[in-house]
């Protein structure tokens, strides 16, 4: 009988662990069993066609984060967590949200990726935001449907669901800049 080293023992089970490990990252598949509900709001007097998100969804992840300065993305002071699926200009195309009236209401399904920070465009009082991207083939193929591109913005845009801002000023600029010349 051959007894194994506690270097040689610990070289097998690192050696199953990693098979293991590679055997489950192998099999693995996006499960799009996330939902929500499409439906039509106004922000800042246009229109957008949205997918509802569990606010407690983006009040998990805005409590995790360690960030300075952050705050909630709410909207009109709360919190309306959303996937915009129809920007403004999408429903200009399309003929209004009347031609919406079909799919209001219907589920659609998707599943969320990794959190990303970015500066905001067209958001002139934010200075960053974070969101978690969202992948859906169908909200893709709904937007196709409507012969549109099958993502926001003729495609430059995620799907996403936006979990914190920080705006403008916030950290304290000063218009004083360090002297570096003193001794």
């Amino acid at each position: 009988m051959s007894v194994l080293s506690p270097i040689d023992n610990f070289s097998y089970w690192h050696n199953q662990a990693y098979r293991l490990g590679e055997k489950i990252a192998n099999d693995q598949v996006p499960a799009y069993n996330l939902s929500g509900r499409l439906y039509v709001a106004q922000h800042r007097d246009k229109p957008y066609g949205l997918l509802s998100v569990p606010n407690a969804m983006v009040r998990g992840i805005f409590d995790a984060m360690d960030e300075t300065g952050i705050e909630l993305p709410l909207h009109e002071g709360k919190l309306d967590a959303h996937i915009t699926v129809f920007r403004p200009e999408d429903i200009s195309i399309i003929g209004g949200t009347d031609k919406l009236l079909n799919d209001r209401g219907k589920t659609f399904t998707y599943t969320i990726g990794r959190l990303m920070e970015l500066e905001p465009a067209g958001w002139p009082d934010v200075a960053k935001c974070w969101i978690l991207r969202v992948h859906s083939p169908e909200l893709q193929e709904l937007r196709r449907s409507y012969g549109l591109s099958s993502l926001p913005n003729e495609g430059k845009y995620d799907f996403h669901v936006t979990v914190a801002i920080r705006k403008r000023g916030v950290l304290g600029r000063t218009d004083t800049a360090k002297d570096t010349t003193a001794a």
